[in-house]
C-alpha cells in the first residue's frame, strides 16, 4: 500500500505545487502589493502548497518587481517633466513649472528654487510653490551658509531633518526667522549646474521633521539636472528671441528712417520749389500745413503776423517772444504756451539776425521737428531773397521819387517807363503824401509803410529826410472813399492808423490829386506845407489835406499875398508891436486861448501858467486890442489872423514874420 501510494502522491504534489506557483506568478504579474501577497503565502505554506524557500523567493521577486515598476514610473514622470520643461520658452514660466513639478513628485509642502548672485556672494530665492509668507519667499543666504547656501555652492546635495534644531548647519537670524514664520522643519536641496557652473539650487521643505530618503535625493538630483538644462535652454531662447526682437525693431526703425528720409527728400524738393514761386511765403505755409497736418504761422521777431491768418493768440506775449529768442539763439525748436494752448516755435535766422519765426500748434514728434527745422532754413532763404528784391525795388523807388519830384527834361521817357513798373502813369490821378515822424522812428516807419503799401500801385521812399508816398487816391471798399472823408484824407488816415498799430505816432499831409508827372513837384510842396500846418497848429497824429485843414488850408494859399500882411496888421498889429518891443508872448497867449475854445483852465494848462497869470495877460490883451477881440464875429477874424501868424511863425509858406 505504502509502496503504491508513494509515486501517486508525488505526482499529485507536483500538480498542486505547479498550480500554486501559477497563481503566485499571476498575482505578481497583476502587481499585488506586499500587504496583499503575505496572507496568500502564509495560507499556501499552511496547506503545504509551497515551502518557505519558495515563499521567500516570491517575496523577493515581488519586491524587485515593485522597485522596477517604481523606477519605470519615476523615469516616465521625469521624461514627461523634462519634455514639459524643454517645451517652455519663457524663463519665468520654466521657473514656476520646475518648482511645481518638484513639489508634486517629491510630495513636499514647499518647493523653491534659488539663483546665485556672485556679485554679492549670495543665493536668493527666485520662485516658490507652496510658501505662504513673503518673508520666506525673499530669503537671501550667503553662499555656504545653511542648507540653501551649502547646496548653492554646488558641492553636493544637502538636507536637514529639523533645520532650526540642527546645530550642524550655520544659521542667520533673518533666515531662521523666515523659516520659523513659514513653519518649515525638514529641508533638502540639490545644486543646479549648467556647463560646469552652479547657477543656483533646487530645494523642497516640509512642515514636519523627517529625513528625506536616498530615493528622494536621487529623484531631486534627476529633476535638478533636467531643470538646469531647461532653465538654460529657456534663457538662451529668451536671449535669441530678444535679439530677434531687437533686430526686428531695428529693421522697422531703419525702414521708418528710410521712409522718413525719403519724405524729407521729397519735402526738400518741394521746399526748394517754393523759393522759385512768386508767393514764396504763402506757398511755404501751404506746404507746411500739409506736412504738419495743422496750421502754421509766420510771425515777425516782435510777434506780428507776416503771412497767413493768425488766431486770437498773442504771439507778442512775453512767453512767445522769449521762446522765439531762445530758438534764434540755439537754432532749435522751442515749445511754449500762450492762452492755455501749446505751440512750438522755430526761428529763421541769417547770421546773428532774427528774420522771422515759424509757429506750429502743439508739441512735435521727431519727424515733424526735422520738417520744421528744414522749413525754417527755407524761410530764411525766402526772406533774404524777398529782402534783396525789396531792397532793389526800394532803390528803384528812391531814385524814381527823386526824379519825379525834381524832373529833368532829358529823362522823361525813362522815368515814364520806370514809373509804369509801380503802377504809375501820367494819365492817372496821383496824390503826394508827406509823413512826419520823429527822427529815431523814421527807418522803422519806412519798413512799416513799405509793408502797408505792398501790392498796391505807388512808391514809398525817403525824400529829403522825410517819408514820401506817391500813389493814386485811396479807395474805400469796392468804390471811392465816402463823402465824409476824401480819398486823399482816407489814405492819409490809413497810414496814421498803420503806424499807430506799431506804436509810431505820425502826422500826414496830403496834396490835392493831380494828373501828369510835371505837377508832382508842386503837389509835394503842397503836401509838405499841409504837414507843416498840422504840426504848427499842434494837430499831431492827424492826416489832412488843404481842404481838411479848413481856414488854415485857405491861408496856406494866401500866405505870400498882400492880403496876408494886411490881415495881420489889421487884426494883430498892436499886439505884435507890443510883443516885439517888450519881449512878451501875448500873441502866443491869445492863440492858445482861442485854440482851446476860450477855456481859461485848458489855456492855462497848455501855457503851463497859473490861471491868475492868464487872466492878467488876457486883461492886457483886452487893453491893446479891445475887449471884443474874443467875442462875437471879431473873435473869428482875430482867430484866423492868429492861425496865419502861427503858420508863418512855424515857417510854413517859406516866411517868418
Amino acid at each position: 500500500m505504502g509502496a503504491q501510494e508513494g509515486p501517486a502522491f508525488r505526482a499529485r504534489a507536483a500538480r498542486i505545487d505547479g498550480l500554486a506557483l501559477g497563481r503566485l506568478l499571476s498575482l505578481l504579474v497583476d502587481g499585488v502589493s506586499a500587504e496583499e501577497l503575505e496572507p496568500r503565502l502564509e495560507s499556501m505554506q499552511a496547506s503545504s502548497l509551497i515551502d518557505p524557500t519558495t515563499a521567500a523567493a516570491v517575496r523577493s521577486l515581488n519586491t524587485r518587481l515593485w522597485e522596477a515598476g517604481r523606477r519605470e514610473g519615476l523615469l516616465r514622470v521625469l521624461y514627461d517633466t523634462a519634455t514639459d520643461l524643454t517645451g517652455i520658452r519663457d524663463v519665468e514660466a520654466v521657473l514656476k513649472a520646475i518648482v511645481r513639478r518638484t513639489r508634486s513628485l517629491i510630495g513636499s509642502d514647499i518647493a523653491y528654487l534659488s539663483l546665485n548672485d556672485y556679485a554679492t556672494g549670495e543665493s536668493y530665492i527666485r520662485v516658490t510653490d507652496g510658501a505662504a509668507t513673503a518673508q520666506f519667499r525673499n530669503i537671501r543666504m550667503p553662499l555656504g551658509e545653511g542648507v540653501l547656501g551649502a547646496v548653492a555652492t554646488g558641492e553636493a546635495p544637502a538636507q536637514s531633518a529639523d533645520y532650526l534644531r540642527d546645530n550642524t548647519k550655520t544659521h542667520l537670524e533673518s533666515s531662521d526667522a523666515a523659516v520659523a514664520a513659514e513653519g518649515v522643519k525638514a529641508i533638502m536641496g540639490v545644486p543646479l549646474r549648467v556647463e560646469g557652473k552652479v547657477i543656483g539650487a533646487l530645494l523642497v521643505a516640509d512642515r514636519r521633521a523627517h529625513t528625506f530618503s536616498s530615493d528622494d535625493v536621487a529623484l531631486m538630483e534627476s529633476i535638478g539636472t533636467h531643470a538646469a538644462v531647461a532653465l538654460e535652454n529657456a534663457r538662451h531662447f529668451t536671449e535669441v528671441a530678444d535679439a530677434l526682437a531687437r533686430l526686428d525693431q531695428a529693421q522697422r526703425q531703419n525702414l521708418a528712417h528710410v521712409r522718413a528720409l525719403e519724405e524729407l527728400a521729397s519735402l526738400d524738393r518741394r521746399l526748394m520749389e517754393t523759393l522759385a514761386s512768386t508767393d514764396s511765403l504763402p506757398a511755404l505755409l501751404r506746404l507746411l500745413g500739409e506736412s504738419m497736418d495743422g496750421e502754421v504761422f509766420v510771425v515777425s521777431p516782435t510777434g506780428q503776423p507776416m503771412a497767413g491768418t493768425v488766431p486770437g493768440t498773442d504771439f507778442g506775449s512775453p512767453a512767445a517772444l522769449s521762446a522765439a529768442e531762445m530758438s534764434a539763439a540755439q537754432t532749435l525748436p522751442v515749445p511754449f504756451t500762450a492762452n492755455g494752448l501749446d505751440y512750438t516755435v522755430m526761428s529763421a535766422v541769417a547770421g546773428d539776425q532774427h528774420l522771422a519765426s515759424l509757429v506750429v500748434a502743439g508739441h512735435l514728434t521727431q519727424e515733424r521737428t526735422a520738417v520744421l527745422e528744414r522749413s525754417a532754413l527755407v524761410l530764411s532763404a525766402a526772406l533774404l531773397f524777398e529782402r534783396t528784391y525789396q531792397e532793389a525795388q526800394y532803390r528803384l523807388q528812391l531814385e524814381l521819387i527823386d526824379e519825379l519830384l525834381n524832373p529833368r527834361s532829358e529823362n522823361v521817357e525813362a522815368v515814364k517807363r520806370r514809373a509804369g513798373r509801380f503802377g504809375l502813369a501820367e494819365n492817372l490821378q496821383l496824390v503826394v503824401r508827406v509823413v512826419g515822424v520823429s527822427d529815431d522812428q523814421r527807418q522803422r516807419a519806412l519798413a512799416v509803410l513799405r509793408r502797408h503799401t505792398e501790392g498796391r500801385p505807388g512808391i514809398t521812399a525817403l525824400h529829403e529826410s522825410h517819408l514820401c508816398i506817391i500813389e493814386p487816391p485811396a479807395y474805400d471798399g469796392d468804390g471811392p472813399a465816402s463823402a465824409a472823408m476824401s480819398g486823399r484824407t482816407a489814405g492819409g488816415q490809413a497810414i496814421v492808423d498803420a503806424l499807430k498799430r506799431q506804436r509810431i505816432e505820425a502826422t500826414v499831409g496830403s496834396s490835392e490829386a493831380v494828373t501828369g508827372f510835371p505837377r508832382l513837384s508842386a503837389a509835394h510842396a503842397e503836401a509838405h506845407a499841409v504837414l507843416g500846418a498840422l504840426q504848427a497848429l499842434g494837430r499831431h497824429g492827424e492826416a489832412a489835406d488843404k481842404a481838411a485843414l479848413g481856414t488854415a488850408g485857405m491861408l496856406l494859399g494866401a500866405m505870400e499875398s498882400p492880403f496876408a500882411a494886411q490881415l495881420l496888421a489889421a487884426q494883430l498889429g498892436p499886439l505884435l508891436n507890443y510883443d516885439a518891443m517888450r519881449g512878451t508872448q501875448l500873441v502866443q497867449t491869445a492863440w492858445t486861448f482861442l485854440e482851446n475854445d476860450s477855456s481859461m483852465a485848458a489855456a492855462a494848462n497848455a501855457l503851463h501858467i497859473h490861471a491868475n497869470t492868464l487872466r492878467q495877460r488876457l486883461a492886457r490883451i483886452d487893453n491893446i486890442l479891445g475887449e471884443d477881440w474874443r467875442r462875437g464875429g471879431r473873435s473869428l477874424d482875430v482867430h484866423v489872423a492868429l492861425r496865419l501868424w502861427r503858420l508863418q511863425s512855424a515857417g510854413v509858406g517859406g516866411r517868418t514874420p
